[in-house]
């Protein structure tokens, strides 16, 4: 009698296992059936933006420059130019490879001019908007700190 006992015992513990282990893993599954899949930023892998810091970035430099055996300019995008720190200097960023207007394509300046802010406060100003020459930093002396975030795309 012992035996059978035991045996009875042994068969109600593995079908409570079984049992404890089926909602576990029931339970498991609803949750993730429910949960979004993973995601790794706020926007998709191609689309995510560089940035660079002033006054950190040489004046003048064209921060997507063409690449070896390409044409002289590069297609992008600005992104956005976030104003950190106050500076007495001013900021321009402009659709082109460089500052002296002899050497480039014939534009006028105020053509390639993209942003400008003439004495730097902080602010957050967003753009999204495209270039087609190049991106081009240009400050004076005293220029507050900014990160600007842009893409390169040709």
């Amino acid at each position: 009698m012992k035996q059978n006992n035991m045996k009875t015992i042994y068969k109600n513990f593995l079908m409570g296992v079984g049992i404890v282990l089926s909602v576990g893993l029931f339970g498991l599954l609803a949750v993730l059936w429910q949960s979004p899949g993973f995601v790794a930023g706020s926007v998709a892998v191609g689309n995510q933006y560089q940035a660079t810091t002033t006054p950190a970035v040489a004046d003048a430099t064209n921060l997507c420059p063409a690449r070896v055996g390409n044409a002289s300019s590069t297609t992008g995008v600005l992104g956005s130019v976030n104003i950190t720190g106050y500076g007495s200097g001013g900021l321009m960023i402009l659709d082109a490879t460089t500052t002296d207007n002899n050497l480039r394509v014939s534009a006028a300046t105020s053509s390639l001019i993209l942003t400008h802010f003439p004495v730097t406060g902080t602010s957050t100003n967003h753009f999204d908007i495209e270039f087609k020459r190049g991106l081009l930093i240009d400050y004076t002396t005293g220029v507050g700190t900014s990160t600007i975030s842009y893409r390169c795309e040709g």
